[in-house]
């Protein structure tokens, strides 16, 4: 027995030791747990016990055995239920695409008249390319990254790494008070220095979604498929959600060629001395301090709600998403600003009230995103527009705003403008629990969706149409999409840190439940004073006054930065040659970070573009190359077809940067 205690001591002053250093956040919540323990606030519910040579956890109050005193049987099972065929237990994170050498040449013809139009003319041909060299296989070469759903006392995990050695393991378990108990009895830290591990331990869905995603970007070239453990005693909750973040990546959802066009459409404006938004414009000078801002986006809410507007229209500053404003017009109510994202031609079809009735909007704002489509910005009032930056860095002093959705872009704006006082209607980011649809009746790509829960089946999940339940606003759950989610996910994890203590946020939609805000009723929310037209005009003046038209010698000093960075990246790469025993792991973690450095990716937005392009492509090159019979041959062949692909993505950066230079 001494020998038993000495083992479980030293195994927890490992892992302990190991966590304060790593994974502070999670050494805190069992400090915290030990405290409530000591103080009695918490009584504990599980005992660890030791039998016949084996461990268990025995649930105090039920007298029930975790493992039925049977800890060495439910390992061997385990152990031999995972395995590195790829029809069970396993996530990918990619669509199944093929291609035909007429779709090929089509592609081929698509890029050189129309550069970055289709992102399927950058990855086709080393897609194809893998795909005509390599059998279907029923089985994983190597197993890279795994996820354990569930810890238990962790047995299964020791002995499942012996057999996998995956390089990055993600650990789930909501119960803390059931790991701590396997700090007794599996020694992460010793599987630690051989892999990367991530937990995930007692963590609500916004914290389990950011895990998720960190584990996910580390070496996401591993991410080509994923294998996973469930422990039968655990929800399957997690794994559902995992699927959703899996789905919800942002390089998936906002591919690297619209990517690149966002950040090389600025420059247009720039060149033309549009007006562009300070960051040191503020909503809450004297005049406006206690004015209320309204969002109406475009969620099923603001057609519900659409009489209270009515009645309210002119006691509220209203700052409008481009998609609400049809809708708007059709009731009589004229936005003080109206706001856009979306960089896509498309777009046009949020403008077409305003092509038909521009009267209507003479005292409107319109704030856009620098990446606008010029077929957008050509129709607008010029000396009304002003442009702010959104995934770029061109000019030190604009204002600088980036979220998933225009919506949740509304929200970060007046937060960040630091508005007071901001009530949001339509922000919705969920279906009409009664209809199911997911906007208002008038939007452009309005669906109907049948309120079902089908997260639990792959086969049926949809990026836009299919639902699942999260926390309601005013219902204690409501459906969404996962398109909806990764917006809801990025307003709870990171709007409250951007929250001042005197800012009030009132959420009037029906939809989705959003941290720091205060959930009311229309029927509840009265104004009594109309807005005078000077504080209108006030605000007029002041966004006025913080505008600029130009980059000054400092900003264009940093695009002759960025100039010169892109021609270095571009030598480097020609100079590349593969080395004569080539290894999967080391190509792809050489060709990564010849383009990609973390620290770089806030100031070089072509690193972000080839991070993201990367991102889709770079795991296909690495499985194909992880294979056992690759040759060299093949690594020249493939490393041939993707430094063709980045010197397209790379020239077309360089000349547009070099003629804008030009026109400054």
């Amino acid at each position: 027995m001494d020998s038993i205690n000495t083992i479980i001591a030293n195994n927890f002053n490992e892992n302990i030791n190991y966590i304060q250093t790593h994974h502070k956040e999670l050494f805190n919540k069992l400090s915290a747990l030990d405290n409530a323990v000591a103080n009695g606030h918490y009584k504990e519910k599980y005992e660890l016990v030791y039998e016949n040579d084996n461990f268990d956890v025995l649930e105090k109050e039920k007298q029930k055995y975790l493992y039925n005193k049977k800890l060495s049987i439910h390992t061997e099972k385990a152990t031999l239920s995972v395995n590195f065929q790829t029809d069970n237990n396993l996530f990918e994170s990619f669509f199944r695409q093929t291609f035909d050498k007429e779709t090929l040449e089509k592609l081929k013809k698509i890029k050189e008249e129309t550069p970055l139009k289709a992102y399927r003319s950058y990855v086709a041909p080393i897609m194809s390319y893998t795909q005509t060299k390599t059998k279907p296989r029923k089985e994983l070469h190597t197993i890279d990254k795994f996820i354990f759903f569930g810890t238990g006392l962790g047995a299964h995990i020791e002995s499942i790494h012996k057999k996998i050695a995956a390089k990055a393991y993600l650990i789930v378990e909501d119960d803390l008070e059931l790991f701590r108990l396997s700090l007794f009895t599996t020694n992460y830290a010793q599987i630690a220095k051989n892999a990367e591990l991530f937990f995930s331990v007692f963590e609500d869905d916004t914290e389990f979604s950011q895990t998720s995603e960190h584990f996910l970007s580390y070496k996401y070239y591993l991410n080509h498929a994923i294998k996973y453990f469930q422990l039968l005693s655990h929800s399957e909750d997690k794994a559902n959600k995992f699927y959703v973040t899996l789905f919800n990546q942002p390089d998936l959802r906002f591919l690297f060629n619209d990517y690149m066009q966002v950040i090389l459409k600025p420059l247009e404006y720039f060149a033309q001395h549009f007006k562009i938004i300070q960051k040191s414009l503020k909503f809450n000078t004297p005049e406006l301090q206690n004015i209320p801002f309204l969002i109406t986006a475009s969620g099923p809410s603001l057609q519900n709600n659409i009489e209270w507007l009515q009645a309210n229209r002119d006691k509220l500053l209203i700052i409008a998403v481009s998609s609400s404003i049809k809708f708007l017009h059709m009731h009589n109510i004229q936005p003080d600003i109206v706001l856009h994202l979306d960089p896509f031609d498309a777009s046009i079809k949020s403008f077409q009230t305003f092509e038909e009735n521009p009267l209507f909007f003479q005292n409107t704002r319109f704030f856009m995103a620098a990446s606008s489509p010029s077929n957008v910005m050509q129709i607008l009032p010029k000396e009304r527009t002003y442009i702010y930056e959104a995934g770029s860095t061109y000019q030190k002093s604009a204002l600088s705003i980036s979220a998933p959705c225009v919506g949740s872009l509304a929200y970060e704006l007046l937060l960040v403008l630091r508005a007071n006082n901001i009530y949001l209607l339509g922000l919705d980011l969920a279906v009409d629990q009664k209809t199911g649809k997911d906007h208002t009746d008038i939007h452009q790509d309005t669906k109907q969706l049948t309120l079902r829960n089908e997260l639990n089946d792959e086969n049926l999940l949809s990026y836009k149409e299919s639902l699942f339940e999260i926390e309601g606003n005013f219902r204690k759950k409501v459906f969404t999409t996962p398109h909806f989610y990764g917006s809801v996910d990025i307003i709870n994890r990171y709007f409250p840190k951007l929250q001042q203590a005197q800012q009030s946020i009132y959420n009037l939609s029906e939809g989705a439940y959003f941290k720091g805000t205060t959930p009311k009723e229309t029927k509840n929310t009265l104004f009594e004073t109309t807005i005078p037209e000077k504080i209108k005009t006030d605000l007029y003046t002041l966004i006025e006054e913080h505008a600029d038209t130009t980059l000054n010698k400092e900003d264009i000093q940093k695009l002759k930065t960025k100039l010169k960075d892109a021609k270095k990246r571009k030598k480097q790469l020609n100079e590349y040659k593969i080395p004569q025993n080539p290894n999967a792991l080391e190509y792809a973690q050489t060709i990564y970070a010849l383009f990609v450095n973390e620290e770089d990716l806030g100031f070089y937005e072509l690193s972000r573009v080839i991070d993201s392009y990367f991102y889709y492509i770079l795991h296909f090159v690495y499985d194909f190359l992880n294979a056992k019979d690759i040759t060299r041959d093949d690594y020249i062949a493939i490393h041939t077809i993707l430094k063709e692909e980045l010197l397209s993505l790379l020239n077309h950066y360089i000349n547009r940067l070099e003629q804008t230079l030009k026109e400054l």
